[in-house]
């Protein structure tokens, strides 16, 4: 199971909750175990609804088109699908007329009336909302996502055995795109190296990749690869992830092909240094305050002009996660988490991008992307 349920029902109790109703495509993957593209698509909505109280058994919600997948996939029993995209067959139990009626049924069944309902107030549209109200008179719904955010900070072990498993795929295409950088090489020469890596290494599909190279594009935060050849003194940064059961790989590396400057291996060894360094300062119990302002001034020792909003982010389902770490998020850091340090800096017009991933166990952090290589110069 993925979801954190103690978890869940602890922090639904601190807030006063009966239960959460979950819409978002990640969170009902999170919930429910069933991770479908279709969740996706607004036309063909999917829900979970989890119960603080244990002896109300969670229900998910689905199109008939998925039902049968999500009947395999998932771990909870109940599963509801109405009509859309295909109709009901003799093979199937009859389906809902609509999403409305299969959520206003799931609550009836379970005589489950007059409840305080946590919601992804950043994530429903306001006509999707007003329905599904109607559907259920007499809740009342809570903002609910920045708890739920919280609840899925911290990894299960199942999440943190996917996640970590992403990481390993991820190093292995960071080298394959290492080793594609030469003279004449395009950037899409680059990425489909990485791509297939990837693929062969058993990610489900390729999260993203982003190659930016020379002046003209190695600034950029996500420039996709292009045609442009490259020659000999070129900047290439790539930032490159991929999807392994649901969950997310995401880290950087910079390069340049043929030999670098003094100043260019400089800001790149404070990146390198820097990177690390916060990694293992990710301590359980300290906050994403405390975190941020050490690296702050860490890295200001090093390279003067540093500025960098925010030194890292939680990945999981979703490539960006909490806890994020900013001089405003004041989240505690707990065994379990799962965080990327991320930190550039500009030199000559080119981005100058470190990401590294770090998961926090009982005992302190440990870097799942130490055996990336760290060398600026490439094809030297």
């Amino acid at each position: 199971m993925l979801m954190n349920r103690s978890r869940a029902q602890r922090l639904m109790a601190e807030q006063g909750l009966d239960a959460l109703f979950l819409r978002n495509a990640l969170n009902v993957t999170y919930a429910s175990d069933f991770h479908n593209a279709g969740a996706s698509l607004a036309s063909r909505p999917f829900a979970a609804v989890a119960f603080r109280d244990a002896a109300l058994e969670p229900f998910l919600v689905v199109p008939s088109v998925d039902f049968r997948l999500a009947k395999h996939m998932s771990w909870i029993q109940d599963v509801r699908a109405y009509i859309r995209a295909e109709k009901a067959s003799d093979r199937d139990r009859e389906f809902y007329p609509d999403f409305f009626a299969a959520v206003r049924a799931g609550f009836q069944d379970r005589k489950a009336a007059g409840l305080r309902l946590g919601y992804e107030e950043t994530f429903l549209p306001a006509p999707f909302f007003d329905q599904v109200r109607a559907a259920l008179p007499g809740c009342s719904w809570v903002p609910a996502s920045e708890m739920i955010g919280r609840i899925r900070a911290v990894k299960t072990p199942e999440e943190i055995a996917n996640l970590k498993r992403a990481a390993e795929i991820t190093v292995k295409a960071h080298d394959s795109f290492r080793q594609a950088i030469a003279v004449g090489a395009t950037e899409r020469d680059l990425a489909l190296a990485a791509q297939f890596t990837m693929l062969r290494e058993g990610a489900e599909k390729v999260g993203f990749i982003y190659v930016g190279s020379n002046a003209t594009r190695g600034f950029a935060h996500h420039p996709f690869p292009t045609d442009v050849p490259l020659k000999r003194g070129d900047f290439v940064k790539v930032d490159m992830g991929c999807v392994y059961r649901g969950y997310e790989s995401d880290f950087v590396r910079s390069y340049i092909l043929g030999r670098a400057t003094d100043r260019q291996q400089e800001v790149y060894r404070a990146l390198d240094e820097g990177s690390l360094a916060i990694g293992m300062y990710l301590k359980p119990g300290r906050s994403c305050i405390d975190v941020y302002n050490w690296g702050f001034t860490f890295m200001n020792e090093r390279l003067p002009g540093y500025a960098r909003e925010f030194l890292g982010h939680g990945i999981g389902l979703g490539p960006h996660e909490e806890p994020r770490l900013h001089e405003g998020n004041p989240m505690v850091l707990e065994p379990g988490m799962v965080i990327c340090i991320e930190h550039s800096f500009y030199l000559d017009g080119a981005r100058y991008h470190f990401e590294d991933t770090f998961v926090i166990e009982e005992s302190g952090p440990v870097c799942w992307t130490a055996a990336l290589g760290r060398s600026l110069e490439v094809a030297v």
